[in-house]
């Protein structure tokens, strides 16, 4: 298991309010995010050099599918470890990254507490410091 002090965190939302939130709730359990309101914004922050140890990613976005920017990120950067979220479809989302120790499906609305527990699933934990 990987323990550090903080994480970046990709979080893929299209959603103003809801990506404020999840903002919120990321740094209060000790991620640094950074915001891409778009598949495109999120490919271009990944491309551009950006290296985050998790992804948060919305499943409906306005350009793309979440499930199929989740394929296209981890085949070109396997050690990307990321949490779907979804308000809707979990049971079809958890099938098809079933097996896929590096994903994890979250229900929405979700708390603090689902992120870090999803986290935590896959392998990430944050030290105090």
């Amino acid at each position: 298991m990987s323990v550090q002090t903080s994480f970046e965190v990709l979080l893929v939302e299209d959603e103003p309010l809801v990506a404020i939130v999840a903002e919120e709730c990321l740094r209060s359990i000790g991620y640094e995010p950074i915001v891409a309101h778009s598949a495109q914004e999120a490919r271009d922050a990944i491309e551009g050099g950006l290296r985050p140890a998790l992804a948060v990613i919305d499943v409906g976005l306005p350009d793309g599918r979440g499930d199929e920017l989740v394929t296209q990120l981890r085949r070109r950067h396997p050690e990307l470890r990321v949490v779907v979220v979804s308000g809707y479809e979990e049971d079809e989302l958890r099938a098809q990254f079933q097996g896929d120790r590096g994903v994890t499906v979250v229900a929405k609305p979700y708390t603090e507490l689902d992120l870090a527990r999803a986290t935590e699933s896959l392998g990430l934990e944050l030290r105090e410091g």
